[in-house]
């Protein structure tokens, strides 16, 4: 056994490395001598679903103490650290990680073990730091990762060193800091005592947080645990990526980039990444930039772009295309294809509860951040074998949420009776439908005026317009979010329906109302997750993407299932149903858009 000592926060703490199996009767001992531990793993990196992710080892702590296990150095090693955590579990104690999807995950991977068993005994700081205080460090919250959580709930020191070990240890390898993790002897001193000091700060960290947690946001302790381990199995499971297409689109995306990119060159843009090459030529046909960005140079965005495509201007034409290729090309394509793994699935990054308001986030799969209606990136992600694409979405689930919560007649006697609130906004304001739909967004998301005008392209006037004619048509809306204005400046936080507590800052408390709808309409989603993963649903979700979640089906219960799904995701609030919207597509994802698509 090797044994060592550090401190955290001043306090002497202690490390016990198993080097052989002989070390194992020891290590039970001390596990079965208490029933709540801190628990980490360390691996060869991030990608759990890749053919050569190894575990390497597992670690287990108290307060002041820990033990880790190498695992890497044979079977009778991982059989105790597996034998371990079921011993906790058996025994209905307590496993207390930090960031827990991604450990259970990587459990669920690489041994016997599995997350169906190991949920029901976890307790994640991340949650519990999200439900503390909601905001990232850069908001002035304590934020959710380890290093900053430890750096202000426990120790600066602790905190710095997390830090800079891996730094140093790069260093001393000749290594890349993402390739620390693979290269590093299993017996590095650094390497040890950094793995030993996670599962002892994830213990205290748990044992703070709790503590910490608003009585009205107990309830969601649970919630939140069940929802994080829903998106565990939807990360496990995958979405399947069509690999033929999506290299045959990469090579068309491509091809598309050079023409576009010759076109704009033969009209004087010599470079159309380049935004002073491009206002150069702009400016040699006559055509300047009215905007400038904060450092004075010409402003050539999608504003300035789009305003000239819809004028018939080839070169701005040639600038957004061969731009839009590249993008699509190097932002997601090459991503897929580096994500996948041998079974042809890539499995997203699911954060459950993100953002200031709890929103979630998804990486490897850019659903929330896919352009509207864009079919053909969407193709490249399929249903399983024998399978359609169902996708169920909420019918204006925002803006029923905040007629219910607001409880304006107006806005209520519309979703009641089947009227188009847009519009009722349009003709307030005497717009277009479209700008009146725009506006009624805008304003659920906490834009204003000058974002009416950034993305609609309309004047300072009609803008004001159509903010002055939402809050004459729905004054109970205004008083609503004046009420949430006047919460967040007196608390410094509004509450939401499920208790959650959102810090606001006073300078921007008119953003209030903005987070009590996004935050409680988030909610909706995920009571909608609950409901389906208790009926049994979980294994046919794909992916949540805001008030949309995403399923394979097989075809031939395509319609049934879709039925069931959007009368289980259909939610009523004070009285207000809020709609569900079920979509039955063909194998892909881009099925569902109504546009021309020859592949699927």
């Amino acid at each position: 056994m090797i044994r060592a000592c550090f401190k955290v926060a001043g306090q002497a703490c202690q490390f016990n490395v198993l080097e052989g199996p002989e070390d194992i009767p020891e290590f039970v001992r001390w596990i079965r001598s208490g029933k709540t531990f801190g628990l980490d793993t360390e691996t060869t990196g991030l990608d759990w679903w890749a053919d050569d992710f190894r575990l390497r080892l597992v670690q287990f702590g108290t307060d002041r103490e820990a033990y880790v296990v190498p695992v890497e150095l044979g079977a009778e090693l991982l059989g105790a650290a597996v034998g371990a955590i079921r011993d906790v579990i058996r025994r209905e104690g307590r496993l207390i990680l930090q960031n827990a999807t991604y450990d259970l995950l990587v459990l669920d991977a690489t041994t016997d073990l599995r997350m169906e068993d190991l949920w029901p005994g976890v307790l994640d700081t991340k949650i519990l730091a999200h439900l503390v205080d909601s905001r990232g460090e850069a908001e002035g919250g304590t934020g959710h990762g380890l290093e900053s959580l430890t750096k202000h709930y426990i120790d600066r020191g602790t905190a710095a060193s997390i830090k800079a070990s891996m730094g140093k240890l790069a260093r001393d390898l000749g290594v890349k800091k993402g390739e620390v993790f693979k290269a590093v002897p299993w017996d590095n001193g650094i390497y040890l005592t950094y793995s030993a000091l996670d599962p002892i700060l994830a213990f205290r960290l748990g044992r703070i947080l709790l503590r910490k947690i608003a009585n009205g946001a107990r309830s969601l302790i649970e919630f939140e645990h069940e929802v994080a381990e829903i998106c565990s199995y939807m990360s496990r499971r995958g979405v399947r990526l069509d690999v033929d297409y999506t290299v045959q689109l990469s090579e068309k995306l491509y091809a598309d980039e050079l023409e576009w990119t010759q076109i704009a060159r033969e009209l004087g843009c010599e470079n159309p990444w380049s935004t002073e090459q491009a206002a150069d030529a702009f400016e040699a046909r006559g055509i300047f930039a009215k905007d400038r960005t904060p450092s004075g140079k010409r402003k050539i965005d999608k504003k300035f772009l789009g305003e000239l495509v819809r004028k018939g201007d080839l070169l701005a034409l040639a600038i957004e295309q061969a731009k839009s290729a590249r993008k699509k090309r190097n932002t997601w394509l090459k991503s897929f294809l580096d994500l996948v793994d041998g079974k042809r699935y890539i499995h997203p990054g699911i954060n459950s509860i993100q953002a200031r308001t709890a929103r979630m986030s998804i990486v490897g799969v850019p659903a929330q951040t896919l352009p509207a209606g864009d079919a053909e990136i969407r193709n490249c992600f399929l249903a399983d074998e024998g399978h359609c694409i169902v996708s169920v979405d909420y019918s204006n689930m925002e803006l029923r949420f905040l007629a219910a919560h607001s409880g304006d007649r107006r806005m209520l006697k519309a979703f009641r009776e089947g009227e188009d609130l847009h519009q009722i906004t349009a003709d307030a304001a005497g717009v277009s439908r479209k700008i009146g739909k725009m506006g009624n967004f805008l304003i659920v998301f906490g834009g204003g005026k000058a974002a009416l005008v950034e993305q609609a392209g309309v004047s300072d006037d009609v803008a004001e317009s159509v903010m002055t004619g939402f809050m004459e048509t729905f004054p109970g809306v205004k008083r609503f979010m004046d009420d949430k204005t006047k919460e967040a400046r007196r608390n410094g936080f509004i509450t939401t329906p499920s208790g959650r507590r959102l810090y606001v800052d006073k300078s921007r408390a008119y953003s209030g109302a903005n987070y009590f709808i996004q935050s409680g309409s988030r909610d909706i989603t995920c009571r909608a997750l609950v409901r389906m993963h208790r009926k049994g649903i979980t294994p046919y979700m794909l992916l949540p993407i805001h008030d949309e979640v995403l399923f394979s089906v097989p075809i031939e219960k395509a319609e049934a299932a879709a039925k069931i799904i959007a009368d289980l995701m259909a939610e009523t609030i004070k009285g207000l149903e809020i709609p569900t919207d079920p979509e039955i597509g063909r194998d892909s994802w881009g099925s569902l858009y109504d546009l021309e698509d020859t592949k699927h």
